[in-house]
């Protein structure tokens, strides 16, 4: 799927703001609750749109379902101030929208900026919830041709994902483990 730079960044960060609220210190799934949190203090949170929309779509999270994949692909090839990015008026109609997320997008269109940060706001939870259906990645592809060939050596991919897993932990700035 083609998107920007733009809505590849921000999907990232929006998964990681997912990630960082589906459980506590103690492993126990409180995503709901910390969610309901968040959609309770919406006119609160709605200033953040300007530096972290992220922090502020998660109270939208399962708020919309896509009448039009093809509308959300022109969006989130687009960004906020390009002619395909459309406005709010010309999207909701092309989305069901949850009866509970109402509220928060009347609030969202009071503040400045809250048109494109609902129209971006559906295009993250279009993404979030395409991606999990999303053809193999061609690299993918080729492991499993290799693992239909009967050639694929598992614990040699997996020393691969643990190396990988080990350099993103020292570019985040961990210290590495091999010392």
């Amino acid at each position: 799927m083609k998107k920007t730079r733009y809505f590849s960044d921000l999907i990232k960060s929006y998964l990681d703001e997912v990630d960082d609220l589906v459980t506590d210190s103690e492993g126990k799934s409180v995503l709901q609750k910390r969610l309901n949190i968040k959609r309770r203090e919406i006119d609160a949170i709605l200033p953040m749109i300007e530096f972290s929309p992220e922090m502020v779509a998660v109270a939208f999270y399962d708020a919309f379902r896509f009448q039009s994949p093809e509308t959300m692909q022109r969006i989130v090839s687009s960004e906020p101030g390009h002619s395909d990015f459309l406005a709010w008026a010309e999207l909701k109609d092309q989305l069901t929208i949850a009866d509970w997320a109402e509220p928060l997008i009347k609030s969202s269109l009071k503040v400045q900026g809250g048109d494109a940060f609902l129209v971006t706001t559906a295009a993250l939870e279009f993404l979030r919830n395409k991606d999990s259906f999303t053809a193999p990645a061609p690299e993918q592809e080729i492991r499993k041709e290799r693992s239909d060939d009967g050639d694929d050596d598992d614990e040699g991919d997996m020393e691969d994902l643990g190396e990988a897993g080990a350099d993103w932990l020292v570019e985040q700035g961990f210290e590495s483990l091999e010392h």
